[in-house]
């Protein structure tokens, strides 16, 4: 196996189906995946792991990156399934929506900001780029320079589609709230 990474890891050997690549990869990612689904309020964090790893298997073939890119592919595709999970066991409130978007007033948003799931529904309703550079910065944890390099961009840009994603977040969730709202005066 490939040794010359920083995962160390042959993108490689799992695409061609190595067994101690596959080894390595449950090894290194099973528990930052039950913590990362705990941290976001899956109810089954170990449900939300085998179907996180299950879906990799299923979509190894069709990543196309490096392996640096590998650690995002991951972590987006257990975003996904912790969405799922969260939408089978919440339903959106006004008062949840108002204190979504209390949260996504702080100062500097963090990974523990996304686990809100109204937060979340919204945040599957973005353009997939937008989606995808708010989930790499604030949900995997990545620099904003680690983000511009994932998604192709430069940093600059990366900042600016960032600020433009939490506005239509924003939007998105005031838009949620007023229709909330009128249901709740229509009954």
């Amino acid at each position: 196996m490939k040794r010359g990474n920083r995962y160390g890891y042959s993108l490689r050997g799992l695409k061609a189906g190595e067994g101690n690549a596959w080894s390595w990869l449950v090894a290194e990612f099973s528990g930052k995946l039950v913590g990362y689904a705990t941290r976001m309020g899956a109810r089954d964090p170990e449900e939300v792991m085998s179907a996180t790893l299950e879906t990799i298997a299923n979509r190894i073939a069709d990543f196309e990156g490096n392996e640096a890119q590998m650690r995002s592919f991951i972590f987006s595709i257990a975003h996904a399934r912790i969405v799922d999970d969260l939408r089978k066991a919440t339903r959106r409130s006004e008062v949840s929506i108002e204190n979504t978007l209390t949260l996504l007033e702080a100062d500097e948003p963090n990974e523990d900001t996304f686990t809100d799931p109204d937060l979340l529904e919204a945040l599957e309703r973005l353009p997939d780029e937008q989606r995808r550079m708010l989930e790499l910065r604030y949900v995997v944890g990545l620099s904003t320079k680690e983000t511009a390099d994932a998604i192709g961009k430069s940093e600059v840009a990366t900042r600016v589609g960032l600020s433009r994603a939490f506005a239509r977040l924003k939007n998105l969730l005031v838009d949620d709230l007023r229709a909330s709202s009128q249901e709740e005066a229509l009954s």
